[in-house]
């Protein structure tokens, strides 16, 4: 068989000719841009014309020392017909069923002497992207730099795009160039030699002689050009040496290559491509947000185009995860879109996270080494060195990003030492195979996450996998070890700064640790090591199923260490408060956490076991068993100077002295925890107790500030609390002070506009890391606030979603939650329902100690009294309501009790006894003092005084609540 390189025979056939020698197909003397495979396909059916030729004889041909599936040809064909049946009536090649195919046009061979006497300039016809989105700003810089550099290397690892922007870039500035631009694409010459006679070719130029370049430099001699030249990779000495003799003999030309490496020539200017713009993680958006970033506008207009699909707010943060995962790169992202249509948005994005998408499709008419991901990946792998392959395989262990010494570590299973690990990170770094960036001082490696899937596999097909990822797996156990020890010790931010960036690497070793193979007491104690990052990163569903997998197989195991699985255990416990049902072993998981703090003898976690006993005792409404427990938690704290337990333990004493009705005793003992935590600015802590500590204590100050009368001093703790929560990045923290804190007190002190700011902030931080929990009450407040404004179908939501949160064991404020839902009842004119919700309130209050609520409770029961008729019995429960307020010090509720109290005597013309109880309660607040309810009672106060109290009774019914009344402010 005749060779590529010793063709010299022309071949017309229909308006077509084909110069094999040249790589070049005309059609009417312009060019035809076909692929390199295609190319080879059609050179050998067209030399055998008339000819079955088998498709083994073909795939041998053009694919001579690579394996390749009959698809790949299947595909080359299909293009090349597609190419060159464009506007003829007559079929080229036909199929020979089970053999192969045949070229059925006739064929006349020519021998000429020399190169046509004029090929069309490829600048005539270069092509143009369809559309380019997401580099314009590039684009236009890219111009401005073309300007100032006679070389300009637009470099990137395969996929980045680096065609199109050549492309784009060319045509952008073509008319600043007077003799316009020459395009050669380089990725269908495979030998080096060949290289000057593929950029003749391409500019046109004669050879008459063996010097290819001094043929070129006369053609262009004199001439103002832009040489675009694509593709160069695997050329690169030979394009580098051809670079610099057309540049020092051509002053007017300008050259801009596309590689994956620069070409290093003292010409060059290195622009290094990078992803199209992604969203961070857990960044919430729109969909009008979401289209500002590149790699999300290309993938909606590339689905769009094939499924008719329209971005929605719902599919934007799952899209935008999808081009995370896929590293921003274009012909990844364009594969993964063109599938939007057979599998859904939610279906790829699951596919991708379970690694069982891989793109392998693509546009037809493109270079073969392009039509897939997969190609594009083998292309760069197979121009490595054994050195430079092997280094790459077993890097790719790293899930994220990556220091020096790592690499060292992994690479001792290739027999690397440090200075070859370093040179083979280096040469990797210019090929566009591993980044390299600077972080805080030090340089960090990473790989994209298509390069690292495809190394991983060469990693396995070589057998190297078990031995590197061992070596991995211990070294990402030792650092979350060494995290572990210093969490309480170090600054927060740096040991953050440290550590959350390894998060994927412990993700990928506990996977691989629990897989058949892998080492499972190596997984366990991961699992255990990464608690306290998971902790901050507020990743509670994350570390509540690794764990619940981590637990099961210690369990099962013989020789797992208790101290082991007392952690797990522990963690365990821990997140069960945030699940949406509070599941029936939690109180179980927490003493056996201490109990096993006690055997291994580990004060940590008999502290841990011990408050989160308490904490899960106050959630169910066992408030006095609690601060009993609480007791002897401040004092096991105390022996061991543990300074953070201790003030978390008498804040948790505080907040059962809070439901206790102990409002004294807990504001003393919040106060001078509020001193210790006193400046807003102050470094934040550790959530080791689920909040940030400044936040907790903040919080619980409200609670006790409200309670007591002071609703704006209440505002104040709760936003400083909500603003350093956000400043310290725990969602945790952040969603505990909206849910629990911030959106109740502005609902109970009836800020409704501050109500639904923190429900819309809680309502985001949700999507950040969605807690069972506190998502249900939102849910319930925000069902009140709609029932405020009256809004269809509120009231039953309202009603439902209590019912909801009962089943689930979410107790905590049960009683006053029912109260809401009577008190709506009501003012729907339903009192006979709100009453069944009133009593109901009234038996949780007293089955849960929750005496702070109970003037509340009475309250609004004694208005469904009123409204039924039993004014005296109203009355009764009212004055009880103001005394059990009073002996509290539950003075918001006091004042609540009294204006309805008043309103009542005022209307049965006993102005003076309204006086009596309006006055005593009033006069607790200073004159500063601003809130809803206040408000109106000073007006009821000042009209009853002046002989007008008839008329404002008149104006609000008795019966109805008194939050809005009188307020500047009305439900949004």
């Amino acid at each position: 068989m005749v060779s590529r390189q010793q063709e010299s025979t022309e071949y017309r056939f229909g308006p077509y000719l084909l110069i094999p020698q040249r790589q070049l197909l005309l059609r009417g003397g312009i060019p035809v841009r076909i692929g390199g495979r295609s190319f080879d396909i059609l050179t050998l059916l067209v030399r055998r014309a008339g000819e079955d030729v088998s498709k083994s004889e073909l795939l041998t041909f053009c694919w001579p020392s690579t394996y390749v599936h009959e698809s790949n040809l299947k595909v080359n064909v299909a293009s090349l017909r597609r190419t060159l049946d464009a506007g003829s009536a007559d079929a080229y090649i036909t199929t020979v069923s089970n053999f192969g195919y045949r070229f059925t046009a006739a064929v006349l061979r020519e021998q000429p002497e020399t190169f046509p006497e004029q090929v069309a300039s490829i600048s005539r016809s270069i092509r143009q992207p369809t559309d380019v989105i997401g580099r314009a700003a590039e684009i236009h810089q890219l111009a401005k730099l073309l300007v100032k550099t006679r070389c300009l290397s637009i470099v990137g690892p395969g996929g980045m795009g680096k065609t199109t922007i050549a492309l784009a870039l060319a045509h952008h500035v073509r008319s600043t160039y007077s003799h316009g631009v020459e395009f050669v694409d380089m990725s269908t010459v495979g030998d080096p030699a060949y290289a000057p006679a593929a950029i003749a070719a391409g500019v046109g130029a004669r050879q008459h002689s063996d010097d290819a370049l001094a043929e070129i430099v006369s053609v262009l001699q004199e001439r103002h050009t832009l040489l675009v030249v694509d593709n160069c990779e695997h050329l690169l000495s030979s394009i580098a040496s051809i670079a610099n003799r057309l540049l020092n003999a051509l002053p007017s030309l300008t050259i801009l290559t596309t590689s994956r490496e620069p070409l290093s020539i003292a010409y060059e200017q290195v622009h290094r491509l990078a992803s199209l713009s992604v969203p961070q993680p857990h960044q919430s958006l729109t969909a009008s947000e979401a289209n500002n970033f590149g790699a999300i506008r290309l993938f909606v207009t590339r689905a769009s185009g094939m499924a008719n699909y329209v971005l929605s707010d719902a599919d934007a943060p799952l899209i935008a995860a999808i081009c995370r995962r896929l590293d921003g790169i274009p012909l990844a992202i364009e594969l993964a879109a063109s599938k939007t249509f057979a599998y859904g948005v939610r279906t790829l994005n699951t596919m991708l996270e379970q690694k069982l998408l891989f793109p392998k499709n693509s546009e037809r008419n493109a270079p073969t080494r392009q039509q897939t991901m997969l190609a594009t990946l083998d292309w760069s792998y197979r121009l490595l060195s054994e050195d430079e392959a092997a280094l790459l395989r077993v890097t790719s262990v790293f899930s994220g990003k990556f220091q020096l010494e790592d690499a060292v570590a992994v690479a001792e299973q290739i027999s690397f030492d440090a200075t070859q690990t370093i040179d083979g990170l280096e040469r990797l770094t210019s090929k566009s195979l591993v980044y390299a960036e600077q972080h805080d001082g030090f340089v960090v490696y990473r790989l994209l996450e298509s390069t690292r899937a495809f190394a991983s596999e060469r990693l396995r097909e070589t057998g190297e996998d078990r031995a590197a990822l061992l070596i991995y797996a211990r070294r990402v156990l030792a650092l979350f070890e060494r995290a572990s020890v210093e969490a309480d010790a170090r600054d927060k931010s740096e040991w953050m700064s440290d550590y959350a960036r390894r998060v994927d690497d412990a993700r990928s070793v506990m996977n691989w640790a629990f897989e058949a193979g892998g080492d499972r007491l190596l997984g366990i104690q991961l699992t255990a090591a990464v608690i306290p990052l998971w902790y901050e990163l507020s990743a509670l569903s994350e570390m509540r199923s690794r764990v619940e997998t981590a637990l099961r197989f210690a369990r099962e195991m013989t020789n797992c260490p208790p101290e082991l699985t007392m952690k797990l255990v522990g963690a365990l416990a821990s997140t069960s408060a945030f699940v949406q049902q509070l599941p029936q072993n939690t109180e179980a998981s927490w003493r056996e956490c201490y109990e096993l703090g006690i055997q291994t003898r580990s004060v940590k976690y008999e502290i841990m076991g011990l408050w989160g006993l308490c904490a899960f005792l106050i959630y169910t409404g066992r408030t006095m068993e609690a601060l009993e427990r609480l007791k002897d938690c401040v004092s096991l704290a105390q022996s061991q100077s543990d300074s953070h337990a201790v003030d978390e333990a008498h804040r948790m004493m505080a907040t059962a002295e809070i439901y206790l009705g102990r409002i004294a005793e807990a504001r003393q003992r919040l106060e001078q925890l509020a001193a210790r935590h006193r400046k807003a600015n102050d470094p934040t802590r550790f959530a080791r107790f689920h909040s940030e500590r400044g936040v907790g204590v903040r919080c619980t100050l409200a609670l006790a500030l409200f309670v007591s009368g002071e609703p704006q001093r209440a505002m104040l703790f709760v936003r400083a609390a909500v603003e350093r929560a956000m400043v310290s990045g725990h969602v945790v923290s952040l969603g505990n002070a909206l849910a629990v804190f911030a959106v109740p007190i502005a609902f109970w002190s009836g800020d409704y506009t501050a109500a639904d700011e923190f429900l819309q902030a809680a309502e985001q931080n949700g999507r950040m890391d969605d807690t069972g929990a506190w998502r249900e009450v939102c849910h319930f407040f925000k069902s009140a606030l709609r029932t405020k404004r009256q809004e269809m179908g509120a009231l039953d939501d309202l009603q439902a979603r209590l019912r909801k949160m009962m089943v689930a064991r979410q107790v905590l404020r049960a009683p006053i939650y029912h109260a809401m839902v009577a008190e709506a009842l009501l003012e729907s004119g339903m009192a006979s329902e709100g009453m069944v919700w009133a009593e109901e309130a009234f038996q949780l209050a007293k089955a849960q100690d929750a005496n702070w609520c109970m003037p509340e409770i009475l309250r609004v029961k004694a208005l469904l009294e009123l409204q039924s008729g039993s004014s005296e019995a109203a009355e009764v429960t009212l004055r009880s309501a103001i005394s059990k307020a009073n002996l509290m010090g539950a003075y918001f509720f006091e004042l609540k009790a009294s204006l309805s109290l008043a309103r009542y005597l005022v209307a049965t013309n006993r102005p003076h006894e309204a006086l009596e109880v309006l006055d005593s309660s009033c006069v607790r607040f200073a004159p500063t003092d601003r809130f809803t309810d206040l408000s109106v009672a000073r007006e009821l106060l000042a009209q009853t005084q002046s002989g007008r109290g008839g008329r404002v009774v008149d104006s609000i019914h008795i019966g109805v609540a008194t939050s809005q009344a009188g307020s500047g402010q009305t439900p949004t």
